[in-house]
């Protein structure tokens, strides 16, 4: 398989701060710890005996988290020696998006993967874990509900609310339906089937038959699924959910560090401080804590607590107290024995204002990694791109201006009139020199005709242009049919489309081709010629 490598300074559709974080981190050692090469996570290693965490619980909370459902040898392994001090895990994180959902989805885990196979190679006196966090908590239900292939989309209907891991599987078994359908028949399509169906089997909720998809495909690799909203993980996370709900730590220090990241690097805040990063989770809502004179309020309900019943809450119930996007990366790391954060440019860019705040807490602050970012381009789609001779640098432009490409190159500029233009201009600036000679106030009027002129063979070149756009129709749509796909809703095909119809390849296996190229301490955009 083909694959090229883009720098990202070339990606006109990444984000400003994506692209500085991966081509100029040096830049921002103040809001980092570590930089996200080898050496960097070596020295994070070293530092992160430091943090001691409890791997026991966390041991015990993983065992029970697989009881019920396949493991493999590698997984048994990494549970195993999740115990012991020189062991470290690697962590990477999403939204349980709908039977995967976007492309990225994928290709984290498998950087993430490829990461801690690479690090155990190349340290041999540590041992490193890969750990997918599933956003089990989230309760925003639009943000997972579908997924996209061929141009279609798939949704989940269900009237369940608060946190989506928790959700019943309720109209799930129709989408599966819908999206296999779709994908075919093929064996690998027919394997995807069958993943599908044995994890929607017996589970119990939304976050088990994730647990039990994402481990059919990656559970031999030795990636470890997480879900953190398990009450005796929150049990231990007490003492910093304390400090914030009374002591409202976070917002200062975030916030200054958001100012200083648009100060000294121009980059916007990327995430919305609150004076306390906390819901309050029941298994049908997921509301704002907040604080009002002197008690604390729990949005949209009748809850109000003062601070001494509060705690005393968190203490009893402490399942009910769910991080936001503030807080989350906090008691990720308090939960984990974990090194680095493996994520795309959005989620690295909100972990860049988060510095102050772990030192506050005293958690350690891993090393912020960039995923790899992907595109696929399937045979039909190289062939399109053959056939309108577009090649590999022209797939980044715009549309409009690709056409225009075309039509000067298959109409040898004709349409152009910029020299007819020049040489009547030049014309009345002829006869306005001699205008004025004879009568001084005749030169305004001689080059008023000019631009009237001008202004003709404007509208001359537009009515050509429009004519050879008309006969040229055919290949026109062919150009922007092409683009649509490459970047569908205008964006990254990562951001959209689904992995799984470029999985079913029969030609290649893209688990171990996948594996072998997603590696996050590489910096380029990769493209993958299918």
């Amino acid at each position: 398989m083909q694959i090229s490598k883009i720098p990202f300074h070339d990606i006109s559709k990444l984000a400003y701060k994506d692209v500085y974080y991966q081509e100029h981190s040096d830049k921002l050692e103040d809001f980092i710890q570590f930089q996200p090469t080898l050496e960097g996570l070596k020295m994070a290693a070293d530092a992160r005996k430091g943090f001691p965490v409890n791997r026991a619980l966390l041991q015990e909370v993983l065992t029970d988290q697989y009881n019920n459902i396949p493991i493999s040898d590698l997984q048994k392994f990494h549970i195993q020696k999740i115990s012991e001090a020189h062991t470290f895990t690697l962590v990477t994180a999403h939204q349980p998006s709908l039977l995967g959902g976007p492309g990225y989805y994928f290709y984290k885990i498998y950087s993430t993967i490829n990461l801690a196979e690479r690090l155990n190679k190349t340290y041999p006196e540590y041992h490193f874990v890969p750990v997918f966090i599933n956003g089990a908590e989230d309760h925003d239900f639009d943000e997972i509900k579908s997924v996209h292939l061929f141009g279609k989309t798939i949704s989940w209907n269900n009237s369940d609310s608060g946190s989506v891991g928790r959700f019943s599987t309720d109209g799930l078994q129709e989408a599966i339906n819908e999206f296999t359908k779709i994908l075919g028949n093929s064996p690998k399509a027919n394997k995807i089937n069958t993943i599908f169906q044995n994890a929607i089997k017996d589970a119990s909720n939304y976050n088990e038959f994730v647990k039990k998809w994402i481990n059919a495909f990656f559970g031999k690799h030795g990636l470890i699924v997480l879900n953190m909203d398990d009450i005796r993980l929150k049990q231990s996370f007490i003492p910093i959910m304390q400090r914030e709900i009374t002591e409202q730590i976070s917002q200062p220090l975030v916030t200054a560090t958001q100012n200083a990241l648009e100060k000294s690097h121009s980059f916007a805040p990327q995430a919305f401080v609150r004076d306390i990063n906390l819901f309050y989770l029941t298994d049908n809502a997921r509301e704002r804590i907040y604080k009002e004179d002197e008690l604390y309020k729990v949005n949209n309900t009748d809850l109000q607590f003062t601070k001494e019943e509060i705690i005393s809450h968190l203490y009893t119930y402490p399942d009910r107290f769910s991080p936001n996007v503030v807080m989350r990366p906090i008691y990720e790391e308090f939960t984990l024995p974990n090194l680095a954060y493996i994520g795309g440019g959005g989620e690295l860019a909100y972990w860049l204002e988060r510095k102050r705040q772990f030192e506050a807490f005293n958690v350690f602050y891993p090393v912020l990694i960039r995923r790899n970012s992907v595109l696929i381009l399937p045979k039909y789609l190289q062939k399109m791109m053959q056939k309108l001779s577009i090649n590999e640098s022209d797939i980044w432009k715009e549309a409009h201006q690709l056409i225009n490409e075309f039509i000067k190159r298959n109409t040898n500029g004709e349409f152009v009139l910029k020299y007819e233009s020049k040489v009547i201009m030049q014309a009345f600036f002829d006869i306005a020199e001699k205008a004025k000679h004879i009568d001084p106030t005749l030169e305004p009027a001689v080059l008023a005709e000019a631009h009237k002129a001008i202004k003709t063979v404007e509208n001359l070149e537009n009515r050509i242009k429009r004519s050879i756009k008309k006969s040229e129709e055919t290949q026109i749509n062919q150009i922007n049919n092409l683009k649509s796909k490459l970047f569908p809703n205008n964006n990254l095909q990562e951001r959209i489309e689904s992995y799984l119809p470029f999985w079913i390849s029969e030609e290649y296996d893209m688990d171990e081709i996948m594996l072998k190229h997603l590696n996050p301490l590489e910096k380029e955009f990769l493209i993958f010629y299918l």
